[in-house]
């Protein structure tokens, strides 16, 4: 491999193959969050949006949950800590699917995608 273009060549496809095993692996890998527990917070059915003002995540999370069909209560860092704190959110943006008894049935750190909330909405069968 002496040629300098065979040279050039190779590095482009390592550099390459690299971007995109870092792309695939950013899309892949999705935040994390401990399991919420919202029984007895007297949060409605539906979808449970924890946000923060000025959070561009939250409103992408937002405009997903809006598109689910599910009723979206929205609770919001700045105006309301104190269920925060009870909820034990540690991050924003974060999705949880509620049934009747307030147990959570899927939850989603980071902007969700789109399918994989619609398919916990409809396993919710609030309606």
């Amino acid at each position: 491999m002496s040629d300098p273009a065979l040279r050039a060549l190779a590095a482009a496809a390592i550099i390459a193959t690299a971007a995109g095993i870092g792309l695939l692996a950013a899309r892949w890998s999705r935040p994390s969050h401990p399991a919420l527990d919202l029984s007895g917070l007297g949060l409605p059915p539906g979808i449970v949006l924890f946000t923060s003002t000025g959070c561009a995540t939250c409103r992408e999370a937002r405009a997903c949950a809006e598109g689910v069909g599910l009723p979206i209560r929205e609770v919001t860092h700045e105006l309301e800590p104190g269920l925060f704190e009870r909820a034990g959110v540690e991050a924003v943006p974060l999705t949880a699917v509620v049934d009747r008894d307030g147990r959570v049935l899927a939850q989603f750190a980071g902007a969700p995608r789109r399918r994989a909330l619609a398919r916990a909405a409809a396993a919710a069968r609030l309606g």
